[in-house]
């Protein structure tokens, strides 16, 4: 029985949602960084200081078709050293704070072999 005077609980969110750590081969300039990224559709965390910037972490939802597409672009740009990518587990909190868990696996590939990027849940791949 629920009582009127006591508002209800509700809960955080629980799920998966692509996690992707992109490192640029050389380092960026803070402007040039957004510019290459503005395509993913994602905010971007950018990693460096604001002419130096290494990489940067996406978070939402892309298709992987598209994923794969902005890999493949970054890779053969020679923009991009090195990506992890994939769907990894969270539980955010009703306040907004996201806890991120563990990646139950770790496939490391060659850029060659990027189709192989099945998003699935908990796998992470390396791409080198």
């Amino acid at each position: 029985m629920t009582r009127p005077d006591v508002p209800a609980k509700t809960g955080g969110e629980r799920g998966f949602e692509l996690d992707t750590q992109l490192r640029f081969v050389a380092p960026v300039s803070r402007a040039l960084a957004l510019e290459t990224l503005r395509p993913w559709g994602l905010v971007p965390e950018l990693y460096g200081q604001s002419d130096e910037i290494r990489g940067a972490r996406l978070t939402g939802d892309l298709e992987p078709g598209l994923l794969h597409e902005l890999l493949r672009a970054g890779a053969e740009g020679r923009l991009l050293l090195s990506a992890e990518v994939g769907r990894r587990g969270f539980l955010r909190s009703v306040t907004g704070a996201t806890e991120w868990m563990p990646w139950r696996r770790n496939v490391v590939l060659s850029w060659s072999a990027l189709e192989s990027v099945a998003l699935e849940d908990g796998l992470r791949y390396l791409l080198e």
